[in-house]
């Protein structure tokens, strides 16, 4: 599986339709937008896929 990086030379409109865990200030950003703990988070994640989208229903169903 091919890892994919933010790259931090592209400025503009963030890519909000994805979660990557491996960047602290998204973790806190989406574990604030979602009211959940950034652990939680991070294991959504991993459940669920890095789709915001994905995320969201993977918390409704099991909250």
């Amino acid at each position: 599986m091919q890892k994919i990086m933010d790259d931090k030379s592209k400025t503009g409109k963030a890519d909000d339709s994805q979660i990557n865990i491996n960047e602290s200030y998204e973790v806190q950003y989406w574990s604030e937008k979602f009211n959940v703990p950034q652990e939680t988070l991070k294991s959504v994640v991993r459940a669920a896929g890095t789709r915001v989208d994905d995320v969201r229903d993977y918390l409704a169903e099991n909250n």
